[in-house]
């Protein structure tokens, strides 16, 4: 981005996190993509940065960050450079499949036809359309997208890519740096979603009386 634009985004970022309560960052100085590497969009290109950035850490058992994220992918006589606004959760209430979903293109069907995966549901025909969904573990990804609220709401947006692995999610649009004010509509959709999914995660907490039962 030219200067001009850099500043005004650093401005629009700030905003943001005063909205938010958050802390605003110009740049990754704490090293985060390290966290981003096992997810499909940071697996991509070179020259990777994630600049600016707005964190909300007061949950030790939760870390949530808004940021553009850009890369570079170069062919040898040219390159092109991707850029988009990204959200990313940390949480221990959610233990996600790994999956990624992305818009479905054409060259997706035709992947399909010769037997790429994509995880379709019948009772959700339209959200099957849309989206290809992929992941190992096919029935817990069923488990964690069979949420008629969810679904329908990727039913009327059908332009979002979202990624899960263990306790990391993240939602962009791919390729598209979003204004501010959509930035803090991207956190909104983000948090509701980490929701659905913490409602789908099993509850693996330990029981509050540990009292040992006495030897007989």
């Amino acid at each position: 981005m030219a200067r001009y634009k850099t500043d005004q985004r650093m401005e629009e970022f700030n905003a943001c996190a005063k909205a938010l309560r958050w802390s605003f960052k110009p740049a990754d100085e704490f090293g985060m993509i390290k966290w981003l590497l096992d997810f499909k969009l940071f697996k991509e290109g070179g020259n990777k940065k994630l600049t600016p950035l707005i964190i909300d850490d007061r949950n030790e058992l939760e870390f949530t960050s808004a940021f553009d994220y850009s890369y570079t992918i170069s062919t040898g006589k040219s390159s092109v450079t991707y850029r988009q606004t990204v959200y990313f959760r940390y949480s221990k209430a959610i233990a996600l499949p790994h999956f990624v979903m992305v818009p479905e293109k054409w060259y997706h069907r035709i992947g399909t036809y010769f037997g790429m995966q994509d995880i379709d549901f019948i009772e959700y025909p339209e959200f099957s359309q849309h989206y290809l969904l992929r992941g190992a573990d096919e029935d817990y990804i069923r488990h964690h997208f069979n949420n008629p609220e969810m679904i329908r709401f990727f039913d009327q947006q059908d332009f979002y890519s979202l990624e899960g692995l263990n306790y990391l999610m993240i939602l962009y649009v791919h390729n598209v740096v979003l204004p501010g004010e959509q930035v803090l509509q991207l956190v909104k959709i983000g948090d509701c979603l980490h929701d659905f999914f913490a409602a789908k995660t099993p509850d693996i907490s330990l029981p509050l009386d540990l009292t040992p039962t006495p030897e007989i």
